[in-house]
């Protein structure tokens, strides 16, 4: 809520980019910018429900024996902020008055990092929520931008309010993963008819051109493996892939809602993820868009691509196994579900903010397991038992297999014993074994069975 500081009409306010808009918290402060709680490092979601169910031993006289998951733990609740404390009038008029005091003298900031920064300038034509704006925001959104990427402490927009340059910095902020040094949080000065938005940097000067040597070395590092030639979906899993191999999960990250947790650190959370995701798929010329949310019933941040003319989800993040340990879950397959995957089936857990229109992600031709041929949309015991045969002849670590909704998905963990006694003993036959000892673990927001076969 607004609360006039001033007889002059002015008030100081903390925001930050929450869900595509932001959070608002009115300080009777004089005009330096600074943290809020409650910001994206809160952003911890719930686990999507993997679930390890147990192990099946066999010889040839036991029969299976399977064990019951314990119920997932109740997500955190994020931390409220806090209530403004209230101030004489005159010490906020005097406050007012003061120009935002530095706590160290400013580096030169333009001298190096910002015209490295200005060199990574991309098309906004190209861009997605750029390309939302009218010609009049656009205007708005250079001036922010320029500001940004030029490392200066604040910028005024004049003929605008608060309440519609809101979403033209949040615009920028999604569109340019590469200002690593802009804090999601910021402030701002309104008086009606201009706002000023004063930044908060992590870093500056030698230290911001040393953070973007690093994180320009570390991704073209990356981006020199890609398969330059490749499709877009090749590009996508590409860089899917190697985030999770290379990154970890960690709440605790320093800078974790920046890429510079990725490529500086290679520990991050949901942000640092779909930054990172963002920042590469750009630089190889694929379509990709920052958006946040709800995973589950916590804040959350992930992605939208854009696969020659057709639109999908990625979420990198829950996607990594090293997530799924944080969470508390022994799964060490990355959740390819998460790749490339319609609305229907992320929907089921993941709920994108309202404040921008977004693509609609209807097509189903990339899902991962459906192109590997092991999607099913059925629960029929013996198409299932054929994929796990051909897994066991061909002497597969394990087997993996998607099904189409979760009602299908709740009939075949109905049936699951006797559907894997069947498959043990055909591996006891095909293998010649005296004893079968074989483990499964599910995921169930993605429907996704997986059974790991005994010799291995």
């Amino acid at each position: 809520m607004k609360k006039f500081l001033s007889a002059i009409g002015y008030f100081m306010a903390s925001a930050v980019l929450f869900l595509g808009g932001v959070t608002l918290e009115v300080i009777p402060s004089g005009g330096s910018a600074f943290e809020m709680p409650g910001q994206y490092e809160d952003w911890e979601f719930p686990d999507p429900d993997i679930r390890d169910t147990g192990t099946l031993t066999q010889d040839d006289t036991e029969t299976p024996k399977d064990s019951v998951p314990e119920d997932d733990p109740a997500p955190g609740d994020a931390p409220a902020g806090e209530e403004p404390q209230e101030k004489p009038q005159e010490d906020l008029e005097e406050e007012l008055q003061e120009e935002p005091q530095e706590e160290e003298p400013k580096e030169e900031l333009a001298e190096e990092g910002a015209e490295e920064a200005e060199e990574n300038t991309k098309n906004p034509d190209a861009l997605y929520y750029y390309s939302l704006l009218n010609y009049e925001q656009k205007e708005y959104y250079e001036q922010i931008r320029g500001a940004a990427a030029s490392g200066e402490r604040s910028v005024t927009l004049f003929g605008i309010t608060y309440e519609e340059a809101e979403p033209i910095v949040a615009s920028v902020q999604y569109d340019y993963p590469e200002y690593f040094w802009i804090e999601n949080s910021y402030s701002y000065l309104d008086s009606g008819n201009s706002v000023e938005i004063i930044f908060n940097y992590n870093c500056e000067g030698n230290e911001l051109a040393q953070r973007q040597r690093i994180i320009e070395a570390a991704a073209s590092e990356i981006l020199s493996a890609a398969p330059a030639y490749g499709s877009d979906y090749d590009k996508v899993e590409y860089v899917f892939e190697t985030l999770i191999d290379r990154t970890q999960y960690d709440l605790t990250a320093p800078d974790n809602q920046n890429i510079y947790s990725v490529f500086g650190n290679w520990t991050t959370v949901c942000a640092g993820y779909a930054k990172a995701t963002k920042y590469l798929l750009d630089q190889l010329g694929v379509e990709c868009i920052y958006l946040t949310g709800m995973g589950g019933d916590e804040l959350h941040a992930w992605n939208i691509v854009n696969c020659d003319g057709s639109y999908y989800y990625v979420d990198t993040t829950w996607g990594d196994p090293t997530y799924q340990g944080e969470i508390g879950e022994n799964i060490d397959t990355t959740s390819y579900e998460y790749l490339c995957c319609p609305q229907e089936m992320l929907f089921r857990t993941h709920t994108p903010d309202a404040a921008f229109p977004l693509p609609e992600c209807t097509d189903t031709s990339l899902e991962y397991y459906r192109m590997q041929g092991r999607y099913l949309e059925t629960a029929e015991q013996e198409a299932i038992l054929e994929i796990m045969r051909s897994d066991i002849d061909k002497d597969r670590a394990r087997t993996e297999i998607q099904f189409s909704t979760p009602e299908i998905f709740s009939q075949v963990i109905g049936g699951l014993e006797p559907l894997l006694q069947t498959a043990m003993d055909y591996e006891m036959a095909a293998k010649n074994l005296s004893s079968s000892n074989i483990s499964y673990q599910y995921r169930e927001p993605g429907c996704v069975l997986i059974v790991y076969w005994s010799r291995h």
